[in-house]
Formats: C-alpha cells, sequence, structure tokens
C-alpha cells in the first residue's frame, strides 16, 4: 500500500508604513552620505529608512538594489529599507517607497516604487533603490516644500506557518479581543449605568462607576473610598467644559481619542490643552502623554512661546521638553520673532 503524507505552509502577513521627514534638505551637498530615519517597528523587526540625498556612489553596509546592481552616478538620489536586527534569522518582505507632498499628504504618493519580495539576512542588510529617483526630476516633482522632503516607506513582513494537514483541522483561529469594543459599547448604548456626572447647569452623563474608578485613581479615590461622593449616585464637576469630558470618558471608556483629535486643526489642539489639564488632575498619565506628543507636533515659531508657558504653569517637563528642542533646533529665526523667558537659555550663547 502506498504511504502518502501531506503537509500545509500556510503565509501570513503583517503591514506597517512610516513617514520619514527631511527638513533642510538641501543641507547636504556633494556627498554620498546618508540620513537614518528614526527605527519604526512592523511584524515584529525593527526597520529603518536610509536616504542618500546625492545617491550613494559605492554599495556598502549590505545595501543591495532591488532589480540594478548598478552602482549610483551620483545623477540620482538613492533610498533603501534596513533590517536593523533580525529577531529570529531571515525576515521575507515586500516594500515600497513613495514620495509624499509635506504640505498635502492627502494629494497621493509619487515615484512609488517596489513591490519586490526580498530576503533581509539575520544579520544588518538594507535592499532598495540605488537609482531612486534624478535629482533634477526631484526637484521639479513639487515634493520639496519649505526644503522638506517626506518619504514613505510601506513594509509587508511575510511570515510562513509549516503544519501536518492531518492536524490543520485541529487549529482554532482566535479572533482578537473585543474587550475595547464591549466596554465602548457601555457609553453608546448607557447599559446598566449607575452613576450620573452633572457638568454645568443642565449637561448630564449616564456613567459606569466602575470605569471611572479604573481608569483614575481620583475617580477612585471619590467613588470607592470614604469621601462622600462613595455614597452618592451623582457627582458634580466644576470648572470643566462639557465638551472636554465627553473626550475624557470617551478615552476612558474605548482607550483613545475621539478621531477629530488626529487632525491639524485648531480645533483639535484647544482641545489637547484643555485635556492635558484634565488627565493632570485625575491622574491619567497615558492620557496626559498623549495631549503632550498631540501638542508637540504643532510647534512652530508662533505658537512655541505659548505652548512653552502653558507647560510652565501646569508643570508638565516633557512638553516644556519638547518646547526647548524645537527652540534650540530654530534658535535664530526665533530670537529674532519671540522674546524668551529669562530662565530659558541656549546651549553656546550669552
Amino acid at each position: 500500500m502506498e504511504n502518502v503524507t501531506a503537509s500545509t505552509n500556510r503565509l501570513s502577513s503583517v503591514t506597517g508604513a512610516h513617514l520619514f521627514k527631511i527638513a533642510g534638505h538641501s543641507l547636504i551637498k556633494g556627498t554620498d552620505l546618508y540620513i537614518m530615519s528614526k527605527t519604526f517597528r512592523v511584524g515584529g523587526q525593527d526597520w529603518a529608512i536610509q536616504y542618500y540625498p546625492y545617491g550613494q556612489k559605492e554599495k556598502d553596509d549590505g545595501n543591495k538594489e532591488a532589480g540594478n546592481n548598478t552602482a549610483g552616478s551620483g545623477e540620482h538620489t538613492s533610498v533603501f529599507l534596513y533590517l536593523k536586527n533580525a529577531t529570529q534569522g531571515d525576515v521575507r518582505a515586500n516594500f515600497w517607497f513613495s514620495l509624499q507632498d509635506p504640505a498635502s499628504p492627502e494629494k497621493g504618493e509619487k515615484n512609488r516604487r517596489g513591490g519586490e519580495t526580498r530576503d533581509f539576512k539575520s544579520g544588518a542588510q538594507s535592499w532598495g533603490y540605488i537609482k531612486y529617483v534624478r535629482k533634477a526630476d526631484l526637484a521639479a516633482s513639487g515634493c520639496i516644500k519649505d526644503d522638506c522632503l517626506v518619504i514613505k516607506c510601506t513594509v509587508e513582513v511575510i511570515t510562513s506557518e509549516r503544519f501536518d494537514d492531518h492536524g490543520e483541522d485541529e487549529v482554532v483561529a482566535v479572533p482578537p479581543s473585543e474587550l475595547i469594543q464591549n466596554i465602548g459599547g457601555l457609553l453608546d448604548n448607557g447599559l446598566k449605568a449607575d452613576m450620573t456626572v452633572k457638568i454645568g447647569l443642565f449637561k448630564r452623563f449616564k456613567v459606569h462607576g466602575c470605569i471611572l474608578a479604573a481608569q483614575s485613581p481620583v475617580f477612585r479615590a471619590q467613588l470607592c473610598g470614604s469621601m462622600l461622593e462613595s455614597r452618592r449616585s451623582s457627582i458634580r464637576i466644576k470648572d470643566m467644559d462639557a465638551s472636554v469630558f465627553e473626550v475624557l470618558l470617551h478615552y476612558m471608556y474605548k482607550d483613545s481619542l475621539p478621531p477629530f483629535m488626529e487632525e491639524t486643526t485648531e480645533e483639535a489642539t484647544n482641545m489637547a490643552h484643555h485635556l492635558l489639564v484634565t488627565a493632570d488632575r485625575y491622574a491619567i498619565e497615558r492620557l496626559k502623554l498623549l495631549c503632550v506628543n498631540k501638542l508637540s507636533k504643532t510647534l512652530d515659531v508662533n505658537t512655541v512661546g505659548f505652548t512653552l508657558d502653558f507647560a510652565e504653569r501646569n508643570n508638565c517637563q516633557q512638553l516644556k521638553d519638547c518646547c526647548v528642542k524645537y527652540m534650540i533646533s530654530f534658535r535664530k529665526s526665533l530670537c529674532q520673532s519671540i522674546r524668551l523667558p529669562s530662565s530659558i537659555s541656549f546651549p553656546g550663547t550669552s
């Protein structure tokens, strides 16, 4: 009787993208030096983008070009996806590079190249394009604004799982956890809400005391301790706008900020200021850091002085550090535009 065996190799993938902004693009001239992005993680691996504004003259550091091994002539920019250190053996991945308008990312991608499947060795190795974009075409593409260039790199890490076919029926697919969605649903439908929070004269919110207590040690002391609020079915919060409390509840129930907070609008920035104060008031540290991250991305010459003063008044060291770093990076233009607090000084200046 013939002995027949069978096996299956099941492929799956994880995809992520990283936006790499090069500010001061014109400062590097006539050199084969590269600029490295911050490390980003996709598929359990650490990656980075290597960008040569004037091209890679010679292949070094294990760099390999997808599809063409000709050394750069100096007329093109070069870009590579760099695997910093594989966690387990070689890594197989697809990748794409494209350029985006720094001022209007929503306009789409230009100069998209990639899609090849490559094996990255377990040691540090790069794959990419020595001849990515001609320097002359780059200048005419409209992708450089205010001397800034944005490179988008999309990485799809491919993994495989091998098993005997006789055991395939025993493999049960487990869906992702629905805990956050289920808890967030309690806020939307008000099911079994046991408390009312009063904001101002008219605004009322039906909440679950256990959720508030779990997310904030301040609420925990109020609702679960010996304070008078723990024996009441309603509490009143003073000195807070109802819209701010609504965003606070969204975070406490859903562990995320509402979609409008992802936008770069004045409304979102103002809310981040109010929410940071509220997060500090109720000792919700992660929410506070989310607000710091949001505000740090809105810094410019016109707002950094106000933001620094706000950080000082609210004793937010992380936001203060972001402001000072921004000032150091752009101290020449800032010194002409704003009057700095006397407590701030720059290294190397008097």
